[in-house]
Parts: C-alpha cells; structure tokens; sequence
C-alpha cells in the first residue's frame, strides 16, 4: 500500500469542489494507493513540469507523481478537465 501525500495546493482545490465529487475522488485515490500499476483510467504525462501521472475521475483530473522505492504517491493538484493543465 503507498503513503498518499497532498500537496496544499491540492487539498485545497479538493475542498472547493462539491462534497460529492470530493468524495469519489477520494475513493479512487484509495483505490490507487492500494495497486497503483492496475488502476484504470492513469496515464502517464510527457510534458508536464511537476507532475508525471494523471488519474481521470469523471470530469475532474488529479495529477499526481509517485516514488515507487519509498512507496508514496503525491498529490500535486486536483480540478476539472478543461482547466487542470493550465
């Protein structure tokens, strides 16, 4: 199982959105922690600057990066579609 570690910037976006929505994302995060190489619906980013994952949960997008050696995914921000990237 991987440490889940949110980045301020990501668990603040994760309080703006609606109670609903946090909540899946939550649960596919949980999902993710537990066997990261078999969640569907991860892509791997080529150009992003911090980032090197994408997780899609509906609408909402959250990238995030992952150590595999230390066993920690990090969450670096977490939005809607049309604007995560930018």
């Amino acid at each position: 199982m991987y440490e889940l570690l949110f980045s301020e910037k990501a668990a603040k976006s994760l309080r703006k959105l609606p109670k609903q929505d946090a909540k899946r994302i939550l649960v596919k995060l949980d999902e993710l922690a537990a066997n990261p190489s078999e969640t569907a619906n991860v892509k791997q980013l080529t150009n992003h600057p911090v980032a090197g994952f994408r997780l899609r949960v509906g609408n909402y997008r959250v990238l995030f990066d992952k150590e595999d050696k230390l066993k920690i995914i990090e969450v670096v921000n977490v939005g809607n579609r049309k604007d995560i990237y930018q």
